[in-house]
């Protein structure tokens, strides 16, 4: 079953006296264009001339949006109700079957590889809908922004700062601490140190005496001179 909306072309505030415009509301399952062979024996056989193509002025079809337009007049309020409705409910099926009609013969099909059923691919669509809501004004600038501007000061961002390094999978530094600029089987600059004799002497003097040796915080020259003195006539 379909339901046929009369509309008129334009806005709310000057509509266009062009003719009106039949949406097409789908309210069953596809089955209802395709019959089992139990009811083509009783339901009337339909060709392809069925669909009422010769009409005063024939249907536009926007496939992008599934739309088909019928510019032809609808009954008026005059009509007796019921007789209405059945040419309401006629023109909605015309209208849906010569839109199936038009993607089956014009949209190429394609098999899905995945789970093997047919599509149809649709064209970009001819009528551009309407925004919900009005186009977001643009931002006004602060006033840090209107002096960067002026003076040409440009924010730094972060990028250029991180390379991807596709031996590990990762992104590293580029420079600095652990860089990411590494060619393949490249040994780090860094593998050998020298050593530093008097930091490493200073290191086992430091754990020989439990790490106490050195200056010791808040003592002054004296008592220093002092300690040393006794350390080494063994006191």
């Amino acid at each position: 079953m379909f339901e046929a909306r009369q509309g008129v072309l334009g806005d709310r505030h000057n509509p266009s006296p062009l003719a009106p415009i039949l949406s097409i509301v789908v309210k069953s399952p596809i089955s209802t264009f395709f019959r089992t062979p139990d009811q083509h024996a009783v339901a009337p056989k339909m060709s392809a001339m069925d669909i009422d193509t010769q009409r005063a002025q024939p249907y536009t079809f926007d496939l992008g949006h599934l739309a088909c337009y019928d510019p032809n007049p609808l009954p008026s309020l005059t009509t007796d109700p019921a007789t209405k409705e059945s040419i309401l409910q006629t023109t909605a099926q015309s209208c849906a079957q010569s839109l199936i009609h038009q993607l089956l013969t014009t949209c190429p099909i394609t098999r899905n590889e995945d789970d093997g059923t047919l599509q149809i691919k649709l064209p970009e669509p001819e009528f551009r809908l309407p925004r919900e809501k009005p186009v977001p004004k643009e931002k006004e600038k602060t006033k840090w922004e209107r002096f960067a501007e002026k003076k040409g000061i440009k924010k730094r961002g972060k990028d250029g700062k991180q390379v991807f390094d596709e031996d590990r999978g990762e992104w590293r530094q580029k420079y600095g601490y652990k860089p990411g600029e590494k060619r393949h089987g490249e040994v780090q600059g860094d593998w050998i140190v020298e050593v530093d004799e008097k930091a490493e002497r200073r290191a086992k003097e430091g754990a020989k005496s439990g790490g106490k040796s050195g200056k010791v915080k808040g003592e002054g020259d004296m008592a220093r001179r002092d300690r040393k003195l006794n350390k080494r006539k063994g006191k």
